[in-house]
């Protein structure tokens, strides 16, 4: 089992990786230009996505290996689309009466 010390590791690299280092500079390109602030908080969101997405993959990759991770991944894919067809489903029988 990680170590809390691993966990914290795992979380500070991941705020180090070229991909949220280029979000964080295009976050702030997009303040400097004096934009509106809905364009500001949209670019926030995505930088806060991808930050987490990045801490997730790291974490993720120190509890399971590659195999277990992209069956994770697949059941989960499985999951919303089974929700997603039960929806559907749903909504046409509603409407169907």
């Amino acid at each position: 089992m990680a170590t809390i010390k691993q966990f914290m590791e795992a979380a500070s690299d991941s705020i180090y990786t070229d991909e949220i280092t280029n979000e964080a500079s295009g976050l702030v390109a997009t303040i400097s230009e004096g934009v509106d602030l809905d364009t500001v908080i949209k670019e926030l969101h995505q930088y806060s996505q991808a930050l987490s997405a990045m801490v997730l993959t790291k974490i993720l990759h120190l509890l399971y290996d590659d195999n277990t991770i992209e069956q994770m991944i697949e059941d989960y894919g499985d999951q919303l689309a089974q929700k997603m067809f039960d929806e559907i489903d749903s909504f046409l029988q509603e409407e169907g009466n």
